[in-house]
């Protein structure tokens, strides 16, 4: 049974991953021919990786299809009921929202005094009529989002609903309602364990929990549900009721409690998983895999679209790994049981860290030894319970501040204990499936050698991986890349040779409305150089002290080392320059004035840094230091934000050669790019790095119209994600 449910689920990996399909089916078929399995047998597993790979296909397409048709955000007035207590920070408001059926991350710009005195009541029973921005998701599985610039409330009317589904959100939110007016001890945290509600925490603390490799521990999974089943079947046995009773009081209320956390994959994953243990435990003898094996092929049919979700693939893959290698560490000793464990579960998520965050938490063998039972024995029980007071009689909740209190504190030294060893990171290059397909053979061995108990060879195994992924640098290139970071500037230099030279960081302008609650560096910037296995910037020029270029620096500066940073001292702003000056210290980076060092060579790549100061202006745009770049016979220039001024000065000081390509200056406003200088330059290629549907309106359609009459080709990364040229004999550009 157990190979025809892992055949189906590998027929599914194969639409996805090839290579690696082939490798574990492989695995199977010589298993089960050392067990002498027939041939008919052996057949009807192949038929159904088959069968697998066509539902796969025929249950993914419409997804892909749907969302290829769907990503240019429109503006409608529309209805939208509100799923979750809304979270207002400053002037911004935030929830998850519901238009349609569909569900939407919904954000509120301005909030008045009238909106903040409303309570879960309202927002559990309100209907309301808004003009919103609709933007689609950006990848399948995740959801779209809603921006509302302001929000009448008489256009919030009441409706009456028999759903159970809205009833248990109503529940649900009057309970974190009580909890947080109580302000007990790390109710954040409360809340998110209790009913999968994160918003709360903040996105500083949810990094933290990230780097330390501990963030699951937020997510309603395995470990609530099998307290809560645990629970029950303890309750039942003292009433006393017959088993059969308390199995049927359990089918029907993991679902409530499934609908009450939220409804995450890790929560469906485990409320399936004890519904058919529970269902067939009395037909079959239950075997985890068959049950985990079984409970994703149900959810996959059901929602295919989950395939795409991280948290889906994270819970899965893990699961199973430990239900595969429960008989290893189940016998040993708790300390031993809990540290092999922690092993485990990170092996389980190797192949996903990969593919989607070329980084593995290594410090979460370490990190879960202490936080998986600070969470399993005492925060978790104590915030069921906590819920159920707060639903019940929520006067009672201040008995619950000094335990609390104990916990969080503990939380503390341990974060305040581990956090300093984040800063040793384990980042691994995307080298494409065959490197997906040597994490999954590292993972197969490590499984094994587990299994067999050898440990100690199992460590040396480890050992030789990280040093290796060290060591090992994946091929090096001469490349430029216009780094998507919205509407801000950062662009990245790569030579042949390994050396790295960065221009600006990106950033948000101060009067942006639409100040994000990640970080650029964090959703853009970082993640791509990662991929590209970047573990240091050797100089980073700052154009000018505007936030969108220069904002992202402190962020930048926590994530990877920088060697030498290069400015134009003659116009800086005096607090931007404690911020360079502080970057510099911390990272015992040197500070470099572009007046000193006007010539750079790096490898392939010849950069020059003009001057076009504008003496006696205010305008920190016309103190842009201008890059001029060459690479072979290819002349690249560069030209930050400077102005029409700027431009007419570098004309009249500077011969310049024809320039293949121009990263086109102030994002593409009418403030610069005259005419008098594209003919001058005879550019044939322009890049634009502009935010997309941008407070500016940039970049101005008088420019756009000045490139295409002189037939230069013109890219945004608006529209082109992060713009990559190549230089080899020739050039060669395209998105990534």
């Amino acid at each position: 049974m157990i190979y025809i449910l892992i055949a189906y689920i590998l027929g599914q990996l194969a639409y996805h991953h090839t290579l690696t399909s082939l490798f574990i089916a492989s695995l199977m078929f010589i298993s089960m021919m050392i067990k002498h399995y027939r041939v008919l047998f052996i057949c009807l597993v192949l038929f159904t990786i088959i069968i697998g790979y066509a539902i796969e296909q025929y249950m993914i397409h419409p997804y892909v299809g749907h969302h290829t048709l769907s990503t240019i955000s429109t503006k409608q007035r529309t209805h939208l009921h509100f799923d979750t207590l809304p979270v207002i920070t400053g002037q911004q408001m935030i929830a998850n929202a519901s238009v349609n059926g569909e569900r939407y991350r919904f954000t509120l710009y301005n909030v008045g005094d009238t909106i903040r005195a409303l309570d879960a009541a309202f927002w559990s029973t309100h209907v309301c009529e808004v003009e919103a921005t609709l933007k689609p998701p950006q990848q399948i599985g995740q959801t779209g989002y809603i921006s509302v610039n302001t929000m009448d409330i008489s256009q919030c009317k009441p409706y009456k609903t028999t759903s159970l589904h809205l009833h248990i959100q109503q529940i649900r939110n009057k309970i974190i309602e009580n909890i947080r007016n109580e302000q007990l001890p790390g109710s954040q945290y409360i809340i998110a364990v209790s009913t999968g509600f994160t918003d709360f925490i903040s996105q500083a603390e949810k990094q933290q929990f990230r780097d330390l490799g501990i963030s699951h521990l937020l997510a309603v999974s395995g470990t609530h549900v099998g307290i809560l089943t645990a629970l029950f079947y303890r309750i039942g046995k003292r009433l006393p009721l017959p088993i059969f009773i308390t199995q049927m009081l359990l089918l029907l209320i993991l679902p409530c409690f499934l609908i009450f956390s939220g409804a995450t994959p890790s929560a469906e994953r485990s409320v399936i998983m004890a519904m058919l243990a529970i269902l067939l435990s009395s037909y079959i003898k239950i075997v985890g895999l068959h049950i985990l094996c079984l409970s994703y092929i149900l959810i996959s049919v059901y929602q295919p679209e989950l395939h795409f979700h991280i948290g889906f693939q994270f819970s899965f893959s893990i699961c199973f790994l430990l239900i595969l290698l429960q008989q290893t560490y189940m016998k040993q000793h708790l300390g031993i049981r809990l540290f092999l464990s922690s092993f485990v579960a990170l092996l389980g998520t190797l192949p996903i860290s990969y593919q989607h965050f070329n980084e593995i938490q290594w410090l979460s063998v370490l990190t879960n030894f202490f936080f998986i039972p600070l969470y399993s024995l005492c925060i978790i029980p104590m915030s069921f319970l906590t819920v159920m007071i707060a639903w019940i009689s929520p006067s009672l909740l201040s008995l619950f501040n000094y335990p609390f209190s104990l916990f969080f504190q503990i939380q503390s030294k341990l974060i305040a204990l581990f956090y300093p060893l984040t800063q040793w990171k384990m980042i691994i290059a995307d080298l494409g499936e065959i490197g997906y397909v040597l994490i999954i053979v590292f993972v197969v061995i490590c499984c094994f050698l587990l299994s067999k108990r050898k440990f100690k060879i199992c460590l040396i195994m480890v050992s030789l991986l990280m040093i290796v992924n060290h060591v090992c640098y994946p091929e090096y290139q001469n490349r430029m890349t216009v780094i998507d970071v919205g509407q801000g500037d950062a662009t990245l230099f790569e030579t042949a040779t390994g050396e790295t030279l960065m221009i600006d960081t990106g950033g948000e302008r101060e009067e942006s409305q639409y100040k994000h609650r990640t970080s650029i560096t964090d959703a853009k910037t970082y993640p791509l150089l990662k991929k590209r296995g970047i573990r240091c910037i050797d100089y980073l020029v700052i154009t000018h002290p505007h936030a969108d270029h220069i904002g992202e620096l402190p962020n930048l500066a926590n994530k990877l080392k920088i060697r030498n940073i290069m400015i134009n001292p003659n116009r800086f702003d005096e607090y931007y320059f404690k911020v360079v000056k502080n970057v510099c210290e911390s990272e015992g980076a040197k500070l470099i004035s572009y007046l000193d060092q006007q010539y750079l060579k790096l490898g392939d790549f010849q950069f020059s840094f003009l001057n076009t100061d504008i003496d006696l202006s205010d305008d920190l745009n016309e103190h842009s230091i201008i890059t001029s770049v060459q690479i072979k016979q290819y002349h690249l220039l560069l030209m930050g934000d400077a102005t029409i001024a700027n431009e007419d000065k570098l004309i009249e000081n500077y011969t310049l050669p024809k320039v293949d390509i121009l990263k086109v200056g102030h994002h593409g406003s009418k403030t610069s790019s005259s005419e008098k200088f594209l003919d001058t330059i005879h550019p044939d290629i322009a890049l634009i790095s502009a935010g997309k549907s941008n407070l500016y309106r940039l970049p101005s359609p008088i420019i756009i119209d000045r490139l295409q009459e002189r037939h230069i080709q013109t890219y945004n990364t608006a529209d082109h994600h992060h713009i990559v040229v190549h230089f080899d004999k020739t050039y060669k550009l395209y998105r990534e």
